[in-house]
């Protein structure tokens, strides 16, 4: 907000446009597991390419959010996303290509933790979680009065709770599900390309191109995923054209944000069972 000199109140205003306009259809909970129960825990994703929309699978107890993109050609960059935390990463990997619909999969770990003093709460801290989690019009104004202006004891104790950039002691993350398709002037690409090329030469060439690119991952061990945000037809002809004149690099494919959303039956169950 400071960086770029937004006030509070444009951000409410914009962020309600987002909820009215269906590029945010509503918002999940998200449970920080390691601070919870304390050890030894992986935040890990699936990547995949798949068939039909993968459904909530067994093999995956927390299940966190999946992202839909679309690809083409198919096969050259993962069209599903699944996030999740697991303590033993290698049970997953055999399971993962087993999931209803998907063709192919791969596992790799984004975060690992090791938490040795757990936070402790109390059941009257699980009810409020609870209430909040039952909470039927949830927008981001109720989110941001929360977090920022709490005004009983019961939200000042739940502002503690809920993690926010200030507050990194909070073992809930209130996120939002986002719709990308409602949006026509913006788009967030992952271009697949295949270069023997050193990363950081070509974070390099990348930085030159004018745009910001961030290498994401590999998919299928050969096909290098670079993410863009653009605005519009000509920021996308632009980079296209620019990747397409660095030697030693070929542009195989692409993939658009499509869909992302929270999955957090599991979350109110655990909760539940606190109380």
């Amino acid at each position: 907000m400071n960086k770029f000199h937004i006030s509070r109140k444009e951000i409410l205003l914009r962020v309600a446009n987002f909820e009215d306009v269906g590029l945010i259809t509503g918002y999940g909970f998200k449970l920080f597991l390691p601070g919870i129960h304390g050890g030894k825990w992986y935040w890990a994703c699936i990547a995949g390419d798949a068939t039909s929309r993968p459904r909530k699978h067994k093999s995956i107890p927390y299940l966190e959010e999946i992202v839909e993109n679309l690809t083409f050609p198919s096969g050259v960059c993962p069209n599903i996303s699944m996030l999740f935390y697991t303590k033993n990463l290698r049970e997953i990997k055999p399971v993962s290509n087993k999931i209803p619909g998907m063709k192919y999969a791969e596992v790799y770990k984004i975060g690992e933790y090791n938490v040795t003093m757990p936070r402790i709460l109390l059941k009257e801290d699980w009810q409020i979680l609870y209430d909040l989690y039952r909470t039927k019009h949830l927008d981001y104004a109720n989110i941001n009065a929360l977090t920022n202006s709490p005004r009983s004891d019961t939200e000042v104790r739940l502002s503690h709770l809920v993690w926010t950039r200030k507050n990194r002691q909070g073992i809930m993350a209130i996120a939002p599900n986002f719709n990308w398709r409602v949006i026509k002037n913006y788009m967030h690409i992952h271009i697949a390309v295949v270069t023997k090329m050193r990363a950081k030469d070509l974070r390099r060439l990348l930085r030159d191109i004018g745009f910001v690119g961030n290498i994401a991952s590999r998919f299928k061990k050969r096909y290098l995923q670079i993410e863009f945000d653009m605005w519009g037809f000509s920021d996308l002809r632009v980079i296209v054209d620019r990747l397409s004149g660095i030697d030693r690099l070929s542009i195989e494919g692409c993939s658009f944000a499509f869909k992302n959303t929270v999955y957090d039956e599991w979350v109110r169950d655990f909760i539940q069972d606190q109380i």
